[in-house]
């Protein structure tokens, strides 16, 4: 049925931008050009204004059957009901006053009548001001019936501020296509007669509407053309969404068709106009009807387009948006500096290639500047350009595959973490080593060797790269495809932990001197603590930071009681300590009673080590070792955005042993304005 929702949403958008251009196109080209040439009475008016009074009558009613269809079509997907079986009233009823979309319905429809008996009225009254405020009532009420539309689309998913301004975009956006869209009919009408009047009143009329239409579609496609990239933009959000998801791909068609909308645009508006006023002002009939023909020809054309251009407008109202979409990248290749730039020589060809780009693009603006030597410089500079671009790209050109900006299906947590360790134990060990630094058993037989999968490369390729080389292996190396042998949740499950291992190895000069700047992610874990409080971690993410203590009694007892001590520091610091068990064979000491601000976690303990366990490498002669021993006791401090700034390891040195540095650490955080994006649910 998705066709039948397009068809039904093109429709009804149509009728909308021709009722709104219907009650506009009079007040702001038809009127005034009479005035402007002298032709108040002009005695094809009355004809023509029939006319448009029988354009809005018929838009209004496939205004009026598209809503319904519309309706209908929309509850039965809501309710899951077949198409074919009538809505049961108490059910349509309800859907009608407890759904945003229904009550944006009622209040249309309301509108819709509201514009019906104005257009009533209008066909009884042809003179005088009451048929002024008429026109202005009916063109406020059209312009009504197409902004309410922005109030069932994908802008009014927004919550607050973000809905106003996604809501106001899209207001802006609709209003400006009915102005400019609605009025090329007419345009085109007026036109035609003009032509066929053979009269030079008509003509002056047909040059001054030409005019003043010119200027307001000018200013319509301005505020296309930025409320369009501002709602892609929130809609969109990246490249590979717009190329890879048919979301993006409808958004492409549509900017391709706009651009294609504009060039019979440009030639009426820098041509085939400036020629039609001059001929009328020289009074030169025979080239007069020539230019009213080529632009009516020209409007024509912009029609065609425009009639695709809502082809592809409804259809978008189909897809979900592209942000909320996994891209299918249709690509062999994609740009990366992060993935390239330690590659020896890349750098230096990315700066001539600038260097060439930067030149060509000089060249040009010399010559539409100077106009000297325009087509040797344009020429020149078009080459300049086009050799540094692909010196460029093929310094930054990387392979990629379908699933390269995929995104994950398993959120990046502790059990996940801790699934694809067991996993990794059992299926790529032999190969990559244990601590993953591709020096398995198997790997001295190897050619080429495995990947190092702690390198700093790692972090460069996308989750979607080592998802493809997961599934169906890696060209030129031994790599193997485990598509037959995992299931997709455990692909993802090691890929989290392959990404954890890279971190980990990134995070060896961690110490208990707060990071600088925020990158390295905590991975969330859900846990039941001693007092039967359900919680995640992520859920102080916005309130407090954490410090997050991994012990193992009895030999951290001591430790835990002067955190105990902490309390009322912590209450003042607005901060929490959330202690670990690494061992949970032994029963917690009664003296360590519960505290507000120290949570002791029982169920879900095991997950939480096993992932921040694998954060234990340090520079200290121990934490150099391939796979170092377990520590009895560690720390970790968590920013309020979720990031991990510092790390404790005891016997590393004095770190948080005294109350007054971790707490100096705590204030630090407390007082710190935000420096980075919270932390996504999924590693990429």
């Amino acid at each position: 049925m998705i066709g039948v929702a397009l068809m039904i949403r093109v429709i009804h958008l149509g009728a909308a931008i021709a009722l709104m251009g219907s009650w506009t196109f009079p007040l702001l080209i038809a009127r005034p050009a009479l005035q402007k040439a002298g032709q108040r009475d002009w005695e094809a008016w009355s004809h023509f204004d029939r006319l448009l009074l029988c354009v809005g009558g018929w838009s209004l009613v496939g205004f009026g059957g598209t809503s319904v269809l519309g309706l209908w079509d929309q509850f039965a997907r809501v309710t899951q009901r077949s198409h074919m079986t009538a809505p049961p009233w108490e059910e349509l009823g309800s859907f009608l006053t407890d759904t945003q979309y229904g009550r944006i319905w009622l209040l249309r429809l309301l509108l819709a009548v509201l514009l019906g008996g104005v257009l009533f009225f209008s066909t009884r009254q042809h003179h005088g001001k009451s048929r002024e405020i008429l026109r202005l009532a009916g063109a406020g009420l059209a312009g009504d019936l197409l902004v309410a539309q922005s109030w069932t689309g994908h802008a009014a998913a927004a919550e607050g501020v973000e809905l106003l301004v996604q809501v106001g975009l899209d207001v802006v956006h609709l209003l400006a296509a009915g102005v400019w869209l609605g009025g090329l009919p007419l345009l085109a009408v007026l036109l035609t007669w003009a032509q066929r009047a053979n009269q030079a009143s008509a003509e002056r009329i047909a040059a001054e509407a030409t005019r003043r239409f010119s200027a307001l579609g000018l200013s319509s496609v301005l505020l296309l053309v930025m409320t369009g990239m501002a709602r892609a933009w929130v809609l969109v959000g990246s490249v590979p969404a717009l190329i890879g998801t048919p979301y993006g791909q409808l958004l492409l068609g549509k900017v391709s068709l706009l651009l294609l909308l504009l060039i019979p645009a440009t030639i009426n508006v820098r041509y085939d106009k400036p020629y039609l006023l001059r001929m009328v002002a020289e009074e030169r009939r025979q080239r007069t009807r020539e230019a009213l023909r080529r632009l009516r020809r020209n409007v024509l054309l912009e029609m065609v387009c425009g009639l695709a251009l809502l082809v592809l407008v409804g259809a978008l109202g189909v897809y979900p948006p592209a942000r909320h979409v996994s891209p299918n990248w249709p690509l062999s290749f994609r740009l990366s500096w992060n993935a390239v730039r330690d590659i020896p020589g890349v750098g230096s060809q990315c700066l001539l290639g600038g260097v060439v780009t930067l030149l060509g693009l000089l060249a040009v603006g010399y010559a539409l500047v100077w106009r000297r030597w325009r087509w040797p410089a344009v020429g020149g500079g078009v080459v300049g350009c086009t050799y540094g671009l692909w010196v460029m790209f093929q310094a930054l050109a990387i392979d990629a595959y379908p699933t390269t900006y995929v995104r994950p299906t398993v959120p990046y947590q502790a059990l996940s973490i801790a699934n694809g360790l067991r996993l990794y134990q059992e299926h790529c060990v032999v190969c990559h080593g244990l601590a993953g630094y591709g020096d398995g058993p198997a790997s001295a037989t190897l050619h080429p060797r495995p990947a190092n999968l702690t390198a700093k490369h790692t972090g460069h390729h996308t989750v979607g790269d080592l998802f493809w080389w997961l599934t169906y292996g890696l060209k030129g190396s031994a790599m193997p495809g485990f598509q037959d042998r995992l299931t997709e949740e455990e692909r993802w499950d090691l890929i989290n932990f392959v990404r954890t291992l890279a971190a980990a190895e990134q995070a060896r000069t961690l110490g208990p001197r707060l990071e600088p700047e925020p990158w390295l992610v905590a991975p969330d874990f859900s846990y039941m603590t001693e007092a039967g409080d359900g919680q995640t971690l992520k859920d102080h993410r916005g309130q407090h930071s954490v410090l997050l203590v991994f012990f193992r009694l009895p030999g951290s007892q001591r430790r835990l009681a002067q955190l105990y001590d902490f309390t009322p520091y912590l209450q003042r610091l607005d901060s929490a300590v959330l202690a670990v068990p690494l061992d949970t064979a032994h029963e917690m000491p009664r003296e360590l009673d519960p505290s507000p601000r120290v949570s002791i976690v029982a169920d879900g303990a095991a997950e939480a080590a096993t992932a921040y366990t694998l954060f234990r490498k340090s520079l200290s002669p121990t934490g150099r070792l391939p796979v170092p021993p377990f520590p009895s006791h560690l720390e970790f401090l968590i920013d309020r955005q979720g990031y991990i700034r510092s790390r404790w390891l005891p016997g590393s040195g004095p770190g948080w042993a005294e109350p007054d540095d971790l707490i100096a650490a705590m204030e630090q955080l407390n007082h710190e304005e935000p420096r980075a994006p919270a932390p996504d649910e999924h590693v990429h």
